[in-house]
C-alpha cells in the first residue's frame, strides 16, 4: 500500500469489509460507537435487562449502574445531578437471580473516574453466551464517566485487576489496593466450557469524525475472529508483566494484569509535494518501550520523544494546550504517516485516526505524552482507539499472547 494513502482526507465512514473466507461466529456481537467514534459499547444482559457497556481491554470488572445511583464530583465527593454522569437511560434493577456477595464491596478506579457499590452474583449474557451467577459490580455511586449511551463497563483484562474489596475497604482513594481477585466474565466463560477457545478478538470501525451521534462501531468476537478483511500474517507478541505497575496494584503479586507487550520501533514522517513531485521523508525511532492495549482509551499515550515530533508533523502543526492537556490541531489538517513496529510488522494508521474531535469544530492530536498524564508518578504507555481501529486484535489468555493483523479496509 502506498504510504500516502494513510494521510488524512475524507471523513466518510469506512465500513468494516466482510472477509469472505471468515464466516461470522455465533458469538460475535456488534458494537455501538459514540462520542465522535472514540467509545465502543456492546449489549450485555443481566437477568432480563440489557445494557450498553463500554468494551474495555484496560480493566477487568463488569459493572452496571443501579437505579437511583448517586453521581458524585470526583474532586469533592459531593453529590451532583445524576445527569452529570452522562450514563445511558437504562439502570439496573435487582432481579430474582441477583445475590449480594457478603463481606465485599465494589470499588474501581479508572483514568477518568471511579465507581463503587456492591459485588453480586447475577446471570450475565454476552454475544449469545449466558453465564449463570457471574460475579459483577453493581454501582450505586459514580463520578461522571458515561458517553450518553453506556451504563457501565465490560472489563476484559486479566483477573489481577478485578476490583472486589473487603467490606472494610470503603475509602475511594484506595481502590487500586487491597483487591480480592475473582474470575472476570470472559475467563468464567472459558473455565465453564461455554466458549471453545480462550481468546477474544476485536475490530473497531472507522467512524465519521465530525459526528457525535451513536453509530456502528465494529465487532467483539468470543473464541473466534471477527468477520472483517485483514492481512493473513498475524504478528504475535507475548503478554508481559507491566514493569511500571507496583505489585500493590495487582493483589500484591508481580503478575500479568494489562494486555502489555513491547513495541520495538515507531516509524513516522510526511509527504511534501513540490512542482508536481512528491517526496516522503521518514524517521524510525528504534528505542523499544512497553505498552498496553486499551479499547477504553480515546488516545494513544506514548513517550514524549515520540509524541512531540509527530505532533509537529501535522500540517499545520498541532499546538499543545495546557488547559486541555492535549495538542490542538486543525480538524482538516494533513496527518503524518505513522506506524508501530510490532512482532516484525509495521502497523500503519489511517490518517483520520490521528485526529480526535472533542467538540464541534475542535480537534486535538490523538497522541498524548505519557510523562504528562502519569498517575502518582507511574508513567504508562497505552495503545488506544487510534491504533485499534487499524488492526484485528486478538487477546489470548490461554497462550498469554496478543496477535495483530493489519486491516484491509
Amino acid at each position: 500500500m502506498r504510504l500516502s494513502s494513510f494521510l488524512a482526507g475524507s471523513q466518510l465512514t469506512l465500513p468494516l469489509t466482510l472477509n469472505p473466507v471468515s464466516p461470522t461466529s455465533n458469538h460475535t456481537a456488534s458494537l455501538l460507537s459514540a462520542e465522535y467514534g472514540t467509545t465502543f459499547n456492546v449489549d450485555v444482559t443481566l437477568a432480563n435487562q440489557t445494557f450498553k457497556l463500554l468494551v474495555d481491554t484496560g480493566s477487568s470488572d463488569t459493572y452496571v449502574v443501579k437505579q437511583g445511583f448517586v453521581c458524585i464530583d470526583q474532586t469533592t465527593n459531593l453529590e451532583i445531578a445524576q445527569e452529570a454522569c452522562q450514563y445511558g437511560s437504562q439502570a439496573y434493577i435487582e432481579s430474582s437471580t441477583y445475590h449480594v456477595i457478603p463481606n465485599q464491596t465494589f470499588g474501581v478506579q479508572y483514568g477518568n473516574g471511579i465507581a463503587s457499590g456492591v459485588m453480586a452474583y447475577e446471570d450475565v449474557t454476552l454475544a449469545g453466551i449466558t453465564v449463570p451467577e457471574q460475579v459483577v459490580g453493581i454501582a450505586d455511586h459514580s463520578t461522571p464517566m458515561g458517553d450518553g449511551v453506556n451504563c457501565g463497563v465490560l472489563g476484559l483484562a486479566y483477573p489481577s485487576l478485578t476490583s472486589a474489596h473487603p467490606r472494610k475497604s470503603t475509602d475511594n482513594t484506595t481502590f487500586f489496593f487491597d483487591r480480592e481477585v475473582y474470575s472476570p466474565l470472559f475467563n468464567t466463560m472459558y473455565e465453564r466450557g461455554l466458549v471453545e477457545e480462550p481468546y477474544f478478538s476485536i475490530a473497531l470501525a472507522h467512524t465519521p469524525r465530525n459526528s457525535s451521534a451513536p453509530t456502528f462501531g465494529g465487532y467483539l468476537t468470543l473464541g473466534d475472529l471477527p468477520p472483517v478483511a485483514y492481512k493473513p500474517e498475524f504478528s504475535i507478541v507475548p503478554v508481559e508483566i507491566l514493569q511500571n505497575i507496583p505489585p500493590a496494584f495487582t493483589s500484591g503479586k508481580r503478575t500479568r494484569s494489562y494486555w502489555a507487550f513491547t513495541v520495538s520501533a515507531v516509524t513516522y514522517g510526511s509527504t511534501q509535494v513540490k512542482s508536481n513531485t512528491s517526496t516522503t521523508s521518514m524517521t524510525t525511532n528504534r528505542t523499544p518501550f512497553q505498552v498496553f492495549t486499551d479499547t477504553g482509551n480515546d488516545f494513544s499515550i506514548l513517550p514524549a520523544e515520540i509524541v512531540n515530533p509527530i505532533n509537529a508533523l501535522f500540517d499545520p502543526p498541532a499546538v499543545y494546550n495546557e488547559a486541555l492537556g492535549a495538542s490542538i490541531v486543525d480538524c482538516d489538517a494533513e496527518a503524518p504517516i505513522f506506524g508501530f513496529e510490532i512482532g516484525g510488522q509495521i502497523f500503519y494508521h489511517y490518517g483520520q485516526d490521528l485526529i480526535f474531535q472533542i467538540d464541534d469544530g475542535l480537534c486535538v492530536s490523538s497522541f498524548l505524552a505519557s510523562e504528562n498524564v502519569s498517575y502518582e508518578g507511574i508513567v504508562l504507555n497505552i495503545l488506544g482507539v487510534p491504533f485499534l481501529k487499524n488492526v484485528v486484535s486478538v487477546y489470548d489468555f490461554g497462550k498469554n499472547e496478543l496477535r495483530f493483523a493489519q486491516r484491509l479496509d
